[in-house]
């Protein structure tokens, strides 16, 4: 009979010293280390890249070199600005989520006190179909940086630091067959890792290559 596999907590190291730099994520976080001085009167930054590039890790980055700053998922119509001005901009996408003139009052308050902006997403924001003029000049104005696909060195380190993480113990045989195997991008590695972790569990089996097979069996 197989266990069940149970979603148990992990603390995922989300701090400098663990975010993995490659050719592909280089530049963002050289952008990143710019601050305090990002160009432009609305000191904003605008980071691109697929869901699982690194995004929020670099944000978390950002939130750490200050002493107090929010984070943002959505804002609503009348939302008024929270203080001190240092703003994360989550998946911003232009939809209802996002209400146009609650985010032109963060840009705003952002630029009368001095503080900065940190935007979150696929695209550039200054692509999306904003309504508002003013915010969409604003828009078109954020720095950019972007977040290229991994390669394979990249797609090694992601996987290890994800069993890391979850302290379990990936035999560098195995993380070559993945990466040699696996789509390159980095939902895969979420995918493909995730789908192997609850492949152990369920079979009580260490992580392996033979284990690998089957996920990728299931996943074909």
């Amino acid at each position: 009979m197989k266990q069940l596999p149970l979603e148990l907590p992990f603390r995922q190291l989300a701090g400098r010293a663990d975010f993995i730099v490659s050719d592909c994520n280089a530049l963002a976080l050289a952008s990143l280390d710019q601050w305090p001085e990002w160009p432009g009167s609305c000191r904003a930054l605008n980071l691109i890249g697929p869901s699982g590039a690194g995004k929020s890790h670099l944000a978390a980055i950002w939130q750490a070199m200050l002493e107090n700053s929010h984070h943002f998922t959505g804002v609503t119509a009348g939302q008024i600005p929270p203080e001190p001005a240092f703003y994360v901009l989550d998946n911003i996408t232009a939809t209802d989520v996002w209400d146009e003139e609650a985010l032109f009052h963060l840009f705003n308050r952002s630029a009368a006190d001095n503080g900065g902006l940190l935007l979150l997403s696929q695209i550039p924001v200054g692509q999306m179909e904003w309504r508002l003029p003013d915010l969409r000049s604003r828009m078109r104005a954020v720095n950019i940086a972007q977040i290229d696909l991994p390669d394979d060195d990249l797609l090694y380190a992601l996987l290890d630091k994800y069993f890391t993480d979850r302290q379990m113990l990936a035999p560098p045989t195995l993380l070559t067959y993945l990466v040699g195997r696996m789509e390159r991008s980095f939902h895969a590695v979420q995918t493909v890792a995730s789908a192997l972790d609850r492949r152990s569990i369920a079979e009580r089996k260490p992580l392996s290559v033979a284990l690998a097979r089957g996920v990728f069996d299931d996943l074909a």
